[in-house]
């Protein structure tokens, strides 16, 4: 007998097969997509701690300048127990929470107006003769990326 049709364990393991092909695939893309999304959140947190260090560099920059003395006034008022704040808008660290950080029109983060975001940024100072370092926590979910760097004295 010569049956040229399909049987039905050949569908059925045709199916079997593509199914786990097409399983495989969303899989794949899936994975893709998450790691994408943590890759980002990872460098915008990176961007923000970046920003918080240069932020304070610019307030020594301003004390260097305006011949502040000390050097570091402003700098030193952000011990590990309560850490400081500071956006584009200010011209000193705020030692008063919240620290979530929004976002506004302009793609700018702040803390003042905007909407809600993942990323909150703390920063903390600790004095040790002629330098300050910096500490710029930024937290994203639960995950957390950290930048220190030593500011120094110019004077």
């Amino acid at each position: 007998m010569n049956n040229k049709s399909f049987t039905l364990i050949e569908v059925l393991l045709s199916v079997f097969i593509l199914t786990v092909a097409v399983l495989g695939l969303y899989n794949g893309i899936n994975y893709s997509y998450n790691s994408v999304k943590k890759a980002k959140d990872k460098f915008m947190a990176a961007y923000l701690a970046e920003e918080g260090v240069e932020l304070v560099k610019n307030l020594r920059d301003t004390n260097f300048v305006s011949r502040t003395e000390p050097w570091s006034t402003g700098l030193t008022n952000c011990p590990i127990t309560a850490p400081c704040k500071i956006d584009i808008t200010d011209t000193a660290l705020d030692s008063t929470s919240p620290y979530a950080l929004l976002k506004n029109d302009n793609g700018i983060y702040s803390y003042d107006s905007g909407v809600d975001t993942i990323f909150s940024r703390q920063i903390t100072t600790i004095e040790s003769g002629d330098k300050i370092k910096v500490i710029v926590t930024v937290t994203y979910g639960n995950e957390e990326f950290e930048l220190q760097q030593y500011l120094y004295n110019w004077f």
